[in-house]
């Protein structure tokens, strides 16, 4: 498989991740290191990299064994550095394309979080910090709630995004206010779709406008369908929380569509798109908040 670099030219040494990889803190044994995970119920940091790969040599200089990145990994991750030329399968079985790649998955193979390219220690260890409460803040959720006495409702005093959870018949209720994110993709147009054209992608309902544009979606949702679910990305990265972003504020970068809660969330990330981007959280619909607008 060709991958593909994301900084710095190619160089043709050894690299040597994989020997320095018997670091205290970076396993080389992918199975060992999830089952030390499962013991230590914390989740795991898989490192991509190959030995021709310039900005893979860059990190494994001047990140991956820095004192804060090990520090930070060794209080609440399990990380272990993969060679993709002696490990194919396994960058073949995470769907790896890019090096460096930074995957943080749970325990069992969950995805938490993925990054591609070269990234500061200091960015690097936020990263794992952030992946350490993302996963015990799932962990947390999924627990059973003890029943509690009902209690009179107050309002929020939070306009833009107020925290809610989601009911599953807000579920039913079409992503992008039911318009058609075919015709928004190629034509930039704003076309109501038909519910007699619907289809389900990732938990959440579309409609489309025509049987030419559902066969469309049908065929690449991804192409289609907002990025983060449609929730705001800013939001995401600052907090974790999956807030829907609204149909007023959207925005393309690199064809694809993000929406946001308000204009200046979406002046915030035309700044720097790739600050809140590189790093790809992992949503699940059941982690939308309803929001009231």
């Amino acid at each position: 498989m060709r991958y593909k670099r994301w900084a710095g030219p190619a160089v043709l040494l050894l690299l040597c991740a994989t020997a320095q990889a018997a670091d205290d803190v970076w396993m080389t044994d992918f199975d060992a290191a999830r089952k030390r995970a499962e013991e230590l119920q914390r989740p795991m940091l898989i490192h991509f990299g190959a030995d021709w790969c310039g900005p893979c040599r860059q990190m494994e200089r001047n990140v991956l064994h820095t004192a804060r990145v090990k520090e930070q990994i060794s209080s609440s991750v399990v990380a272990v550095v993969v060679n993709v030329d002696k490990q194919p399968k396994l960058a073949a079985r995470f769907g790896v394309t890019s090096l460096p790649t930074d995957l943080f998955i749970e325990p069992d193979g969950k995805r938490l979080m993925q990054s591609t390219g070269y990234r500061p220690a200091s960015e690097y260890a936020s990263s794992v910090a952030r992946a350490s409460t993302r996963y015990h803040d799932l962990l947390a959720s999924r627990r059973p709630e003890e029943p509690k006495t009902p209690i009179a409702a107050v309002p929020q005093n939070d306009e833009e995004a107020p925290k809610a959870k989601v009911t599953s018949e807000s579920r039913t209720e079409p992503v992008l206010d039911g318009f058609c994110p075919v015709a928004l993709l190629k034509q930039r147009r704003w076309i109501k779709g038909s519910p007699q054209f619907t289809t389900e992608h990732r938990g959440q309902i579309y409609h489309l406008s025509s049987d030419e544009a559902l066969e469309s979606f049908d065929e690449d949702p991804e192409r289609f369908a907002p990025r983060f679910l449609g929730c705001d990305p800013i939001i995401v990265w600052q907090t974790d929380r999956a807030v829907p972003g609204s149909t007023r504020f959207g925005a393309f970068y690199d064809d694809e569509l993000y929406l946001f809660v308000s204009d200046e969330n979406r002046k915030t990330f035309k700044e720097n798109p790739d600050r809140y981007i590189r790093t790809r959280v992992v949503l699940d619909v059941d982690q939308i908040e309803s929001v009231i607008r």
